[in-house]
């Protein structure tokens, strides 16, 4: 069984990729970003929808929840690739209590490469949440906090970067070798 954690700062190609290894592997893949929007996409006002906005993390608790709420759906029981989460370390601690990875996937660009790469998409694809502002505060998150979580799993074997700067089957072909 593979649970698989997808990681790299934003704009990366993690949801990109996600999805591709997702149909390769035949197990599902989801983000927890993607979750948290549809929260709010049903409750607008939510507390949330505030967070997300800023560019802030939500709280451990609503993490885990959410997170143990979709874990839960038949689907994951053979196995699944979650992009982006665990974020920091607190959540590193709960979800460590619960969900042992068996690889966690680090896909590497540089700052400036997932700025531009994140004002591209709020253009196309209309997200609010990429904002120059926001963005470099969801940079300053990732290096800060985040990484933090990669060099815990790095120290125990189980981190293999991937170069995410080049195209998208290129990045695709390098994560498809770790299965080889």
């Amino acid at each position: 069984m593979h649970q698989i954690l997808i990681h790299g700062p934003q704009g990366c190609g993690k949801g990109t990729q996600a999805a591709l290894l997702s149909r390769r592997l035949g197990i599902p893949q989801f983000s927890m970003g993607y979750l948290l929007r549809q929260i709010v996409k049903q409750d607008p006002g939510q507390e949330i929808a505030k967070i997300i906005a800023g560019g802030n993390l939500v709280a451990d608790e609503i993490a885990m929840k959410v997170l143990g709420d979709r874990l839960s759906q038949s689907d994951t029981h053979t196995g699944f690739i979650l992009d982006g989460f665990p974020r920091e370390i607190g959540q590193f601690l709960a979800f460590d209590k619960t969900i042992q990875p068996t690889l966690v996937i680090y896909i590497k660009i540089s700052q400036e490469e997932s700025i531009a790469r994140l004002l591209k998409r709020a253009v196309l694809e209309g997200r609010e949440d990429d904002n120059l502002v926001t963005i470099k505060h969801r940079l300053q998150i990732f290096y800060k906090e985040t990484v933090p979580v990669i060099e815990m799993y790095r120290s125990r074997g189980l981190v293999r970067e991937i170069d995410g700067s080049g195209p998208i089957p290129e990045v695709e072909a390098q994560i498809a070798a770790l299965f080889r």
